[in-house]
């Protein structure tokens, strides 16, 4: 369902910046739920500690998610009235935290990725929503419940298999075996017959010799 965009006004904003328009108050990706009014940021339900120069780039790359976001644009939403001579140093040290809160990093990003001498692309899918944050965020412990139970049904199949693998071996070894006891009694049951006979015939043999 379509909500009505959100614009976030510099009074809005922590230290000013440029209005951005955004679908709603609230976003998530991933782990993530941000109330982007409020400048705060969860991850699985626990609150999580931003800067706000970081959350203010954070609402920059949400509002342009996929899209290229330039270190100018950077510097003009986060610094709009500051000429900065290290704006490269500056930009990079706020996209670098940005990331360890996110737990992303630029060899294999998951939510910021760097566009080589242009800027940066928000590449995380987000969904938009004007409920409360706590709706949206599951809390810890059903979580921890689940993976748990998850776990535990990892577990249970994996024993399954081996028990079904090793009783699949066990019995193919018990044919084996009844097999070969099989063979050896019908070999030692036909010598002892071809014995017996030999044994039986030599006799009649020497007794017709002798008759004749």
């Amino acid at each position: 369902m379509s909500t009505p965009a959100t614009a976030i006004a510099p009074q809005d904003q922590p230290n000013g910046g440029r209005p951005l328009s955004l679908p709603s108050r609230y976003a998530t990706f991933g782990a993530f739920h941000a109330d982007l009014e409020a400048a705060e940021l969860f991850q699985n339900g626990q609150r999580v500690k931003v800067q706000t120069k970081v959350f203010q780039a954070l609402l920059l790359l949400l509002s342009r998610a996929g899209e290229i976001v330039t270190r100018e644009d950077v510097r003009q939403h986060l610094w709009p009235d500051t000429h900065l001579t290290n704006l490269d140093a500056n930009v990079n040290t706020t996209m670098n935290k940005l990331r360890i809160v996110l737990g992303d990093s630029p060899e294999s990003p998951v939510y910021i990725e760097t566009i080589p001498r242009r800027g940066y692309s928000f590449v995380a899918r987000i969904e938009f929503s004007s409920d409360p944050l706590a709706q949206l965020a599951p809390p810890v412990e059903s979580l921890s419940e689940t993976n748990s139970q998850t776990v535990s049904a990892q577990q249970l199949r994996t024993s399954i298999r081996v028990f079904l693998r090793l009783a699949g071996i066990l019995f193919a070894g018990m044919i084996l075996g009844a097999l070969l006891a099989f063979v050896w009694f019908f070999a030692q049951s036909r010598n002892q017959r071809a014995g017996s006979t030999k044994v039986t015939a030599l006799p009649a043999a020497e007794l017709q010799r002798k008759l004749s």
